[in-house]
């Protein structure tokens, strides 16, 4: 079991209480039957007030992106990820552990640790020249995203594209941060920025036959070489 495993299973377990005489299993309260049904998630996920997510959530059920990503995604827009900070708000972690992993010297929050480190948050920057847009971050994870969303024009497929690259970014700066934390390995950001790219061709590359998964390929303009205009 990974180190990122390890933090989420603590905060499932914050309010498990055993019963003896109960056999174990695993139940789905999101259906009568108690079994898991991709409906009845999506169905969750979409029906969440606007005003406590503020981000279209069809955009993040992106079906190019595999699920438990996507679900990834959801749980960091609602700041519902094992962060030092959130870690410390469940007293899992005490004040002293909450310092960003990257040893910025800051604490540990979802908004730091994705946009505002000067470690991690240097990637947008390689990310950004990838596509070709400038923008300066916004403070939250939602508004980031919604800018990110639409730096490429209003077309619908440059939006989905970059809304799959936006979460391939999230996605894998979570798995350097925790290969940090748990593992003790460090990787350059621009093998992180290279990740990125593998992950988003990878998975862009089943829509978009025309991609080209080799390295030369992949520091080209992704939209030129679609033909997106």
């Amino acid at each position: 079991m990974g180190g990122g495993d390890v933090g989420d299973l603590t905060l499932l377990l914050q309010n498990v209480f055993l019963q003896v005489h109960k056999d174990d299993r695993w139940m789905w309260t999101l259906e009568s039957s108690n079994v898991f049904s991709v409906k009845s998630a999506y169905n969750a996920l979409t029906s969440q007030p606007p005003i406590e997510l503020p981000v279209v959530v069809s955009s993040l059920w992106h079906k190019d992106v595999p699920l438990k990503v996507v679900l990834f995604a959801w749980r960091l827009f609602r700041d519902r990820l094992p962060t030092k900070d959130n870690l410390h708000r469940r007293g899992v972690l005490d004040q002293a552990s909450m310092l960003c992993v990257s040893g910025c010297g800051l604490t540990e929050t979802s908004n730091h640790l994705f946009l505002h480190c000067n470690i991690f948050g240097s990637i947008w920057h390689f990310i950004n020249r990838w596509i070709g847009t400038s923008a300066a971050a916004p403070f939250y994870m939602s508004d980031h995203f919604n800018q990110f969303s639409f730096s490429g024009g209003i077309s619908k497929v440059r939006r989905s594209i970059l809304q799959a690259i936006w979460i391939a970014t999230v996605w894998e700066i979570w798995k350097e941060r925790n290969k940090r934390l748990f593992n003790d390995k460090v990787c350059s950001i621009i093998q992180v920025v290279e990740k990125i790219k593998i992950l988003a061709y990878s998975w862009l590359k089943v829509k978009f036959v025309a991609l080209p998964l080799n390295y030369h390929g992949r520091w080209l303009s992704l939209f030129a070489i679609l033909g997106i205009g």
